[in-house]
């Protein structure tokens, strides 16, 4: 069992199989530990939003090498968490939203301007394209720190710039690595070994970067950079020192953009799948205007108000966000003492709770047809909540049927995670990826590629081991979507198509 959900190609996948064959709660046993696994919506709503419980550290602390200590994203539910995450959220929301979208579009153009410079045959790794997209969008939305990421593909920036997309990707596999390979630390002899840990080293680095340059003043007002240095530590009535600030900002940053990048590509994909999908997206965009054909082509910025009037595409982003979560494997909590979970059930105490996002979001007793791609179930509104008549479990089970134990409605959709350890940037990431989706759509098409090259098959081969995605006989990986453009092809034949990678 350990074995195949570590080295298995998608570990997620295979939770969904287990839940399809046992049933919306079973018992797994990992090494030392038992583990309850809940894809029932409304036993893993009372788990999630339930104070009670707490993430088990000693399973998050694997990322500690990479994000330099103990993150908001790693750390127990304490003082400290609730000091940081109350300071660092009013920069998510909806004014600095208004503020964040001219920085999204801004930068969505910039690739439109890349991907425009090759021809019809050029072939773009999309996955690692969006990846560069997010960091740009995030170093400068968070902390007013121009990357122009997408700017090195062009040999325009300097050096320090080109490669942090490098250091940000080596450094996630280093620490899939090292939970593939107990010990891998100690293995000094290895030249792997050490380059992992020297690309470990470069990225806190370059994160020590961002650090002197927000100390350095440059930083704007109600930015994640200004609320981090104005935060209070819980335990002295003073600022966070710079150890303590280090993990928080790494944290953000690979948060708010590796998420973010990986759900744009698998959404990119699939549109590229479905012709009435993308017939549907393009012509949202043209009622809006943000089409325009006149003699030359013109296209008009997206505006904030835009946002809320694209119903389709946001429909397309969220039925994409249900078949590829970006945290597919979802979340672990844990119980010093009996925890009573729903009218009958008792997890015992040290006993892990996990629920899996891609699970939930996927298996057949929560979802119709869910190995389908329908954006049209999101057109109702009240998609994301639990249906009282799929409910698997005998109703005696549940202290309610129609809600959690805490009196709310219970979600079958949890792609930024439920309760009080919920995504802080989701508000970020959701407008994001309409604004680049909306931006990339009113100049390509996209259109997937045959094969990768050799070589991006070698450069990727740890990724593909580890995180990658199945529908059909088409492996997707999370590093490797090989996508061709094509111009768009619209009513009126506007815009270039695009082929990916």
């Amino acid at each position: 069992m350990m074995s195949t959900l570590v080295f298995r190609r998608d570990p997620h996948r295979y939770v969904t199989e287990l839940a399809e064959q046992y049933g919306p709660v079973f018992k797994l046993r990992i090494l030392l530990f038992h583990v309850v696994c809940i894809t029932d919506p409304i036993l893993a709503s009372e788990v999630l939003w339930s104070r009670l419980v707490d993430k088990p550290r000693f399973l998050y602390s694997f990322l500690d090498p990479f994000l330099g200590g103990e993150s908001m994203l790693t750390s127990h539910t304490n003082m400290h968490w609730r000091s940081v995450r109350k300071a660092v959220a009013p920069a998510f929301s909806t004014s600095n939203m208004r503020v964040a979208l001219p920085c999204v579009v801004d930068k969505s153009l910039a690739l439109v301007n890349h991907l425009r410079s090759g021809d019809k045959s050029t072939v773009h790794n999309m996955d690692r394209l969006l990846l560069r997209l997010s960091m740009d969008i995030i170093g400068d939305f968070g902390f007013q720190f121009d990357l122009k990421v997408i700017q090195g593909l062009e040999g325009t920036s300097s050096s320090c710039t080109t490669d942090c997309a490098d250091l940000l990707i080596g450094s996630t596999q280093e620490i899939v690595s090292r939970v593939q390979q107990i010990g891998r630390q100690t293995f000094f002899w290895r030249k792997d070994v050490r380059h992992g840990r020297q690309v470990l080293g470069c990225f806190r680095g370059y994160v020590t970067k961002l650090l002197k340059h927000m100390k350095n003043g440059h930083t704007r007002k109600g930015s994640i950079a200004d609320l981090l240095l104005q935060a209070q530590s819980a335990y002295a009535d003073k600022s966070l020192t710079d150890r303590q600030m280090f993990p928080e900002i790494a944290a953000l940053f690979f948060a708010g953009s590796d998420t973010t990048a990986h759900a744009a590509a698998f959404i990119l994909y699939l549109i590229s799948q479905s012709a009435d999908v993308e017939r549907r997206v393009v012509s949202e965009i043209e009622d809006l205007t943000l089409l325009k054909c006149s003699g030359e082509r013109q296209l008009r910025a997206i505006e904030y108000a835009d946002l809320s009037r694209m119903t389709y595409l946001s429909a397309v982003i969220k039925e994409g966000l249900r078949m590829y979560p970006p945290v597919a494997l979802g979340q672990l909590r844990i119980s010093s003492s009996d925890f009573a979970l729903g009218a009958k059930l008792v997890i015992p105490a040290g006993a892990i709770m996990w629920i899996p996002h891609h699970s939930v979001q996927n298996v057949s007793f929560n979802w119709d047809q869910p190995e389908e791609f329908l954006p049209e179930r999101w057109l109702s509104g009240d998609a994301e909540f639990a249906l009282h008549e799929k409910l698997q479990l005998p109703k005696e089970l549940y202290n309610s049927p129609t809600t959690s134990g805490q009196g709310r409605r219970p979600k079958r959709y949890m792609p930024f995670a439920e309760g009080p350890r919920n995504c802080v940037g989701q508000n970020l990431a959701k407008l994001s990826l309409c604004a680049i989706i909306a931006t990339l759509m009113q100049s390509f098409s996209f259109r997937l590629a045959p094969e990768p090259p050799d070589s991006a098959i070698e450069e990727h081969r740890t990724w593909k081991r580890s995180l990658s995605a199945w529908t059909g006989d088409q492996c997707l990986h999370r590093c490797w979507i090989p996508m061709h453009t094509e111009p768009l092809r619209g009513s009126n034949n506007h815009g270039e198509s695009i082929t990916t990678s």
